[in-house]
């Protein structure tokens, strides 16, 4: 597979590319960030027979997202509606500075930054071919047969599914996959539960008053520097999703058993 690697900043975007086989990245273009960059991303990858995009994610020093990754999101975004490819993220980590420690500054820093970003992806991606050729060689040989493990009715019960309102949903900055819920299960304040729903509902306003089931006694987690306390139930069907409505003559906190 083809790859084109994207080194992205405010003013300059490094370019790489791949060889044909996915193997090996090479510096290819710097670009000016202005109005026209995504139509000649989508020039070169015409040009070059480009097969699949890598955008470097930036992280400051402790891996977690900067002031520029909201705008690395808004640029796939703006891809995804022009270059019908498959784009991923690969987190980086000051790769500018990597290849100027190295090099010295040039005028095709910006794209040997993209290189890194890209041959850092692919590697991965070696890699986790080849440790999940092995996994599937090794079930082979032991013949292993999955079968579903049964839960008692007493862990079954542990688990707690009630009935919430969403009140509000607000698309999380710097994701492209999370909305930040406010939902009321008729208890003394609404629950904050962050849902990563956002791409089956584009429009936020379209799950705003609906009753859906949700799972409550779920520990507490962190995503995206905001708490979730809960986990909506949905399901999924192929590239679709429907969240687990309930008739609205169901109350508020009702307990589902």
């Amino acid at each position: 597979m083809k790859y084109l690697g994207i080194d992205y900043g405010e003013k300059n975007v490094g370019v790489a590319i791949s060889d044909v086989e996915g193997k090996v990245a090479f510096p290819k273009i710097v670009l000016q960030n202005n109005p026209e960059l995504a139509e000649k991303i989508l020039d070169i990858c015409k040009e070059s027979k480009i097969e699949a995009i890598v955008i470097g994610e930036s992280k400051d020093y402790k891996g977690e997202d900067n002031k520029i990754s909201p705008k690395v999101i808004s640029f796939k975004r703006e891809l995804l509606s022009l270059i019908k490819l498959p784009i991923s993220l690969e987190p980086e980590f000051m790769s500018s500075m990597q290849v100027e420690k190295t090099f010295g500054k040039t005028e095709m820093i910006d794209a040997s930054a993209a290189s890194i970003i890209l041959q850092t992806f692919m590697d991965k991606e070696k890699s986790r071919k080849i440790a999940k050729a092995k996994n599937e060689e090794g079930l082979k040989k032991k013949d292993v047969k999955v079968e579903n493990k049964k839960i008692t009715y007493d862990d079954f019960k542990k688990v707690q599914m009630k009935v919430g309102k969403i009140l509000s949903a607000e698309a999380v900055v710097g994701s492209d996959k999370l909305y930040k819920l406010s939902v009321d299960f008729a208890e003394e304040k609404p629950r904050q539960i962050v849902s990563g729903i956002a791409k089956y509902f584009p429009d936020a306003t379209e799950i705003v008053g609906k009753k859906v089931a949700f799972v409550t006694n779920l520990e507490a987690r962190p995503l995206m520097g905001l708490i979730s306390d809960g986990m909506i139930l949905a399901v999924k069907s192929d590239d679709k999703l429907a969240i687990m409505e309930v008739p609205d003559f169901i109350k508020e906190g009702t307990e589902l058993s």
